[in-house]
């Protein structure tokens, strides 16, 4: 099962593959602050620290997003996350 760990506190929780790291967060109360939900507004911003290569490439639409939104190289939008194997991700401050 993959592991998704939390950098801003240093929490670990084990996940099914597959699950998109908003409904992970709604459910749980995780410390991540999320908007729209649907990838236009920006405030979900993050870096995948660890194991970006166990997530879906981003989109065009993701990139453009990103892009208005930070100059952070590599910066993702939670919403858009799906796991499929371990990744620690640390939001974008802004």
């Amino acid at each position: 099962m993959p592991k998704l760990t939390f950098l801003v506190n240093g929490q670990t929780h084990d996940v099914p593959a597959g699950t998109r790291f908003l409904d992970f967060c709604e459910q749980n109360n995780a410390p991540h602050e999320f908007g729209c939900t649907v990838g236009s507004c920006g405030t979900c911003c993050l870096t995948i620290e660890r194991g970006a290569e166990n997530v879906d490439p981003a989109s065009a639409d993701e990139q453009e997003t990103v892009a208005m939104c930070t100059d952070v190289a590599g910066a993702r939008l939670g919403c858009q996350l799906v796991i499929r194997g371990d990744i620690a991700i640390r939001p974008v401050e802004r």
